[in-house]
């Protein structure tokens, strides 16, 4: 039971400041930046770069993934239909002194767009190992009215979200990766396919995983613990110890060691203590990062099927990462 003699301490966080405001001033700046850079992959030689005939039977392909890939993160950047997308690379391309006779039509951007494999990480960075991965998730509508519509007059069946679950690099702020789902799932099933695909497929070693209180799960402990995984999340209010006796000695339930060992330590200090003492601040970043997500790119998915939602937020993911590069805030605490 929670010693009612201890006094909970709250814990503040000191004020910061970004100390490299000159340089992240023109990051901001770059990013509205509208030159493009087309890559030889795709254009080469003043010509578009048409695949080579595979050993396969049937059609081959007219275009490379790579000039779809680049014409579907022009209409996700802008904000643009398939018609228009195509308006704006052929301009481009007119700007360019080249032909815009072979350009794909917009039909064909659609029909291609679910098999696209996007690569929205950096598969050749250098600091893979001992990652500390925040985790998060949020609601993207599919279609349905909108905010001002459901004031007036309430939601219909018809107004259908997804949910997208994201794990953020805590060092280089990257989306390392994401998982769309109903909007039904809840967050504490998602650690272990977030899990699986960070580590096994993106090839990342995580040593921290820090999410919010929707992951409180002692599944998800004992998933941390077998893969040697440090597993932050703030308890619910009514966390209790699990607890066992015999011949009248109490011990932590088999299995529920690290989860009973938060539950007493927020017993001890408060929730503020432990979240001060595990330094549980750092999670505000994938927070930061939706927020960035749907400033960018709005909180709605264009796509209408499953696939080609994941292939939208692949896009995105790439994008948002793409300007990480640019250039990020560094935090210096205030005097």
């Amino acid at each position: 039971m929670k010693n009612k003699n201890i006094k909970t301490t709250h814990y503040y966080n000191n004020t910061k400041k970004i100390k490299n405001w000159s340089e992240y001033n023109k990051s901001l700046k770059n990013r509205g930046n509208l030159s493009i850079f087309i890559s030889e992959s795709i254009i080469k030689d003043g010509r578009i770069v048409f695949p080579k005939k595979a050993d396969k039977v049937g059609r081959p392909k007219k275009y490379t993934d790579e000039f779809i890939e680049f014409a579907l993160s022009v209409r996700e950047l802008f904000r643009l239909p398939f018609r228009q997308t195509i308006g704006l690379i052929e301009y481009l391309f007119s700007l360019m002194g080249l032909s815009t006779d072979n350009l794909p039509d917009y039909t064909t951007l659609s029909r291609r767009m679910p098999s696209l494999n996007v690569r929205y990480y950096d598969n050749n960075a250098c600091d893979k190992n001992g990652v500390i991965m925040l985790i998060d998730s949020s609601g993207f509508k599919v279609f349905g009215e909108g905010e001002w519509m459901v004031r007036k007059h309430g939601a219909t069946y018809r107004r259908t979200w997804r949910e997208t679950h994201i794990a953020l690099d805590y060092k280089t702020r990257d989306i390392i990766g994401f998982i769309n789902t109903s909007a039904h799932v809840h967050d504490n099933t998602q650690l272990k396919p977030l899990l699986s695909q960070v580590m096994n497929q993106n090839g990342y070693e995580v040593d921290t995983v820090i999410g919010d209180g929707a992951y409180d799960a002692n599944d998800n402990y004992k998933l941390s613990k077998r893969l040697g995984i440090k597993f932050l999340a703030p308890l619910r209010k009514d966390a209790v110890e699990h607890l066992n006796s015999f011949h009248y000695q109490v011990y932590d339930t088999p299995g529920w060691e690290e989860r009973n060992a938060v539950v007493r330590h927020v017993e001890e200090f408060g929730l503020d203590g432990w979240k001060a003492d595990v330094d549980y601040g750092r999670r505000s970043l994938v927070e930061n990062a939706f927020y960035r997500w749907k400033t960018i790119f709005g909180g709605n998915l264009k796509s209408r099927k499953t696939d080609t939602q994941f292939t939208e937020q692949c896009l995105r993911a790439k994008i948002i990462n793409n300007f990480n590069k640019i250039g990020l805030p560094k935090y210096e605490l205030a005097s």
